[in-house]
């Protein structure tokens, strides 16, 4: 795989590509994470698609764009990456965040997306709001922790590297900034915008999984043929916790839409 930068107008953007064996496939990871959080499956997917991966404005490798993080930013760059880079109809694979934007890009830019592959991205807001709103102390630790290791690289080696690439006020966008950040995920509105063969993988809510049963029954009635698939023995990040389960998941269904 070759890794490379792209440019939105002054913005620049890291991105992964991997040889052409196939059609498009573009895998967005979650908050916090950068391309890396899927390398499980990587090698299960490289040799029957053309594999994208990018990391999100202030992740990993990308551009810091203080002020700039609500969720409309990151399906503007990730529309732009399918339109000026893989330059044809793409099968989404979204994790958390990278399933929100995911979920988003195809109910607003349909002609963009082959398919929808989303993993354990939240179906409502309250779910969303809540595990933030636990979190709320550890994270103003973390973006205080972030703003100091980015002065004095050498200061805390305890944060992991994925997140010490992290841009804080990222960090800072969906804790302090929430309702602005996420204010158009409205999952009932977008959903019945989505015309594409849609799979929905899932971990179980007991285990730490943004998706409960009654979510699942609410989803299905805005749109019935919808793909479900808990894997039960995972919580809020099945690719690594049962990645055999994941991957049997999603080439069943490119399988059976002969994708």
């Amino acid at each position: 795989m070759k890794e490379g930068t792209f440019k939105k107008n002054s913005l620049q953007l890291n991105y992964v590509e991997g040889p052409n064996n196939g059609s498009p496939i573009l895998l967005l990871h979650g908050a916090t994470k950068r391309w890396q959080s899927y390398e499980p499956i990587i090698d299960e997917l490289i040799s029957h698609f053309h594999l994208f991966l990018m990391d999100f404005r202030g992740h990993g490798k990308s551009q810091k764009v203080h002020g700039k993080y609500t969720l409309e930013h990151y399906v503007e760059d990730t529309k732009y990456f399918i339109k000026n880079h893989i330059k044809k109809p793409t099968i989404l694979v979204g994790h958390s965040l990278g399933g929100m934007v995911s979920i988003m890009l195809a109910a607003l830019h349909p002609e963009l997306v082959k398919a929808l592959i989303i993993i354990d991205a939240p179906l409502t807001l309250h779910s969303l709001r809540g595990l933030i709103s636990n979190l709320k102390a550890h994270a103003n630790q973390l973006i205080q922790g972030l703003k100091l290791s980015q002065l004095f690289p050498d200061i805390n080696p305890f944060i992991p590297e994925h997140i010490r690439a992290c841009d804080p006020d990222m960090l800072a966008a969906m804790v302090h900034r929430f309702e602005d950040t996420f204010k158009n995920y409205n999952i009932e509105t977008l959903m019945e915008k989505i015309q594409c063969p849609t799979l929905l993988i899932y971990g179980n809510a007991q285990r730490g999984s943004l998706i409960n049963y009654n979510d699942i029954e609410q989803i299905l009635e805005i749109k019935p043929d919808l793909v479900h698939v808990q894997i039960s023995q995972a919580g809020h990040s099945p690719i690594r916790q049962d990645k055999e389960s994941t991957l049997k998941a999603i080439k069943e269904f490119i399988k059976s839409e002969q994708l």
